[in-house]
């Protein structure tokens, strides 16, 4: 019985051979091309160094041996060459390195003995004086005296021909190597596409003999045979049609799964056994579960909370749709969660198990109970002023104005509430103009590097007049070349507001500080720290963390008998924000508070 071989183990084989030699004759051609031409370029270099030397040299022969003899050793050394003269009976009349004398006669070695013929002579030979490799190069001598001519020697080390050459070969077999390799690879890539569509075919014939149509596989009958193209092309409209409707459904998968991942909801899918179907990266993120890991896993274990698991478990008893707020605690941190959870069909409209939708309204109700609070102050610290001045009007209406001295007091009453009024809103008109360029990023506000000096000095000059009413003594210490990236207007506008509550809460006699320095800090930036340090009464820990928002005061009644607005530090902390910067506060109670603006420089 023959023995058939595959297809792939015909073709790969003999590709391989016939590259394999053909890169063999190409290495060896090559090879000996360079050898030739690096010979022949030496050669002719030293011919050229024997043409320089030739006419001195017949000079020295006839006028003095000695002196022929010293220009060859001294040439010789200078040009790292050796230089030898041969007589037409080859007798050496002067050599670079030995003393001729000494030396045989060399009218019969080959260089020479076509130099005697008239012709440049090259030999490559071991030299047995120096017992290394020579390159030997010599030309005929022609003395107006001696016929046959004498002949000029040089001679230099082959070690560098012998270099090149290791190297060329070096290369060339490196090169050898790497397109045999190659060649390898492209006959067994030639072997596998004329062996692998036939594999292919016998594959898919089975498959459609076996039913098993989701396994067909496609094939591309570009570069084949006519007689296959017709087979295939059949093969692959069939392929094409089911792989269309793979797709389709694949596609409609994931775009379930993107919307499912992409929600901001959490999403949770348990069973009617209460195991985890199904949870996107929400519900992970919000309990700590890894939703890969989460399959078929008690949901028990998961949510530890008895008011979701209640939920669920009644959901699952009723097959109807429950809501609930609920809150979530992690260690300090308070979770609010609207939760709604609906009973899961399958296509028989079957109940299968329950899905919990959570949406986290932390944030939303946070925001909610800052409006409100908000309101509450506003209307707090709007009504006061205003039942003030009814309260005076009425009474004034009621026959005040009869009392001159009483009426003139009561209009001052009403005049000063009603520019605490004036005030209030100018405080919220400013806040809501910082908080709009802060939000909105306008590039309308001008910031620049510049002198941080006048500005300070000119809010100190405002504050100046209620200072000497109060008996305070306002101190600036400021570099007068020290520079700031900021807005003269706003900045002077918080300056002039932590000054006025530094002396709001300052007692007669004492000092307030104006500050600023330069440092550098560890983010390798460069700050400017506008400090203002007063004597006052201080703050008491627990509100340091509320002092700059607004209308929020430490000493309600104290704050409103000194004429402050609540607004000041609010508006000081979002002029910062509006510079890039920010506003600390550090205080000692009974001792003074030092508030400080961080600006970049």
């Amino acid at each position: 019985m023959i023995r058939r071989r595959p297809l792939f183990w015909q073709i790969f084989p003999v590709s391989l051979l016939i590259s394999l030699c053909t890169v063999l004759a190409v290495s060896w051609y090559a090879t000996t091309t360079f050898k030739k031409f690096y010979y022949d370029q030496m050669v002719e270099d030293i011919e050229a160094r024997a043409l320089l030397l030739e006419q001195k040299i017949l000079d020295l022969i006839l006028e003095s041996p000695d002196a022929l003899q010293k220009f060859c050793r001294q040439a010789g050394r200078r040009a790292h060459t050796r230089i030898t003269v041969v007589a037409p009976d080859g007798v050496v009349l002067a050599d670079s390195n030995e003393d001729p004398q000494r030396m045989e006669r060399h009218g019969k070695r080959p260089e020479i003995t076509q130099a005697y013929s008239g012709q440049t002579g090259s030999s490559l030979r071991l030299s047995k004086t120096l017992h290394q490799d020579m390159l030997y190069v010599a030309i005929p001598l022609r003395l107006r005296s001696i016929s046959p001519p004498a002949a000029l020697r040089l001679s230099v080390p082959a070690t560098a021909l012998n270099t090149v050459l290791r190297t060329i070969r070096t290369r060339v077999f490196l090169a050898s190597l790497l397109i045999i390799l190659l060649a390898a690879v492209f006959s067994r890539q030639l072997a596998l596409r004329i062996s692998r569509p036939l594999e292919k075919i016998k594959q898919g014939a089975e498959q459609l003999s076996s039913g098993e149509k989701t396994r067909l596989v496609t094939i591309h009958e570009h570069g084949l045979s006519l007689e296959m193209t017709g087979l295939i092309l059949s093969l692959n409209h069939m392929a094409e049609q089911l792989m269309e409707r793979i797709l389709l459904t694949r596609r409609q998968h994931n775009e379930l799964e993107a919307v499912f991942s992409s929600m901001t909801e959490a999403v949770l899918a348990v069973d009617a056994e209460e195991c985890v179907i199904r949870l996107n990266r929400a519900a992970g993120s919000l309990f700590c579960i890894d939703p890969q890991r989460s399959k078929d896993r008690p949901v028990q274990g998961m949510l530890r909370n008895p008011e979701l698991m209640e939920m669920i478990r009644a959901t699952l008893r009723s097959n109807n749709s429950t809501d609930a707020e609920i809150e979530l605690f992690d260690g300090q941190q308070r979770t609010l969660l609207e939760v709604r959870v609906v009973p899961l069909q399958d296509n028989a409209q079957q109940p299968i198990g329950a899905l919990l939708v959570m949406n986290d309204v932390t944030r939303i109700n946070r925001l909610e109970n800052v409006r409100r609070d908000f309101v509450a102050n506003v209307s707090h610290e709007l009504k006061t002023p205003i039942t003030v001045i009814k309260g005076y009007v009425e009474t004034l209406l009621d026959g005040g104005l009869d009392a001159h001295a009483d009426g003139k007091s009561f209009l001052q009453i009403v005049l000063r509430q009603a520019g605490r009024l004036d005030a209030i809103i100018d405080d919220l008109l400013s806040l809501s103009r910082i908080e709009n360029q802060v939000c909105n990023n306008e590039s309308s506000l001008e910031l620049s590097l510049t002198e941080l000096n006048p500005t300070l000095r000119a809010a100190l000059q405002t504050c100046e007049l209620k200072a000497g009413e109060k008996q305070i003594g306002l101190e600036l210490h400021c570099p007068p070349d020290l520079k700031a990236i900021h807005n003269p207007a706003l900045l002077e506008e918080a300056v002039i507001n932590l000054l006025g509550n530094a002396m709001a809460y300052s007692p007669a006699g004492s000092s307030v500080i104006l500050r600023a320095t330069s440092q550098q800090e560890s983010d390798k930036k460069k700050w400017v720290r506008i400090m203002v340090e007063d004597e006052g009464c201080g703050i008491q820990r627990e509100h340091l963390d509320r002092i700059f928002e607004r209308f929020y005061r430490c000493d309600k009644a104290r704050s409103r008998e000194n004429g402050g607005t609540g607004l000041g530090l609010s508006i000081v902390k979002h002029i910062a924000q509006t510079h890039g910067g920010s506003v600390e506060v550090e205080s000692q109670f009974g001792k003074g508070s030092t508030f400080t603006l961080r600006l970049p420089g």
